[in-house]
């Protein structure tokens, strides 16, 4: 990637000019040159990271987009009203929360054995679980992955 090689390009003419291999480039001697650089550098790096994050989430969003699907998935973390999951079929990974309609279920979170139980079922890291898959769409300008747990029934 180019973001990360003009980076190193910079560290290499840096050594060679601190050793005095290198006269060409002697503002690189000048610390606050160098920190304006290092800042703009990191600035470029730091928004490629939010294009490549956004333009996943737009062709996921584009792919599920129409579709309401059922997938495995496995539970990667246990809150107290919520589990964490990893869909492995497309690498997606999603907190669903759960809620406590019927007031006399309780929810019971084993912090030290990363348990949850609700009512008759009980959640813990690594359980496979069913999870569907859709693209909530109620507002156009913020489309989102949604995951509802749909096995076991809480």
């Amino acid at each position: 990637s180019p973001i990360r090689r003009y980076p190193d390009l910079l560290v290499h003419r840096l050594l060679a000019a601190s050793v005095g291999q290198d006269k060409t480039y002697t503002e690189l001697l000048d610390r606050n040159i160098v920190h304006e650089w290092c800042e703009n550098m990191n600035y470029r790096h730091h928004q490629a990271q939010l294009v490549q994050r956004a333009s996943i989430a737009l062709h996921t969003q584009l792919y599920f987009k129409d579709k309401c699907l059922d997938e495995d998935a496995y539970i990667l973390f246990v809150r107290r009203n919520a589990i964490v999951v990893l869909v492995r079929r497309y690498g997606l990974e999603s907190t669903i929360f759960l809620k406590n309609v019927e007031s006399q279920v309780n929810f019971v979170y084993e912090e030290d054995k990363c348990k949850l139980t609700v009512g008759r079922v009980t959640l813990q890291m690594f359980d496979r679980v069913i999870v569907q898959i859709s693209v909530e769409d109620c507002n156009i300008q913020h489309k989102k992955l949604r995951m509802k747990l749909v096995n076991p029934v809480i």
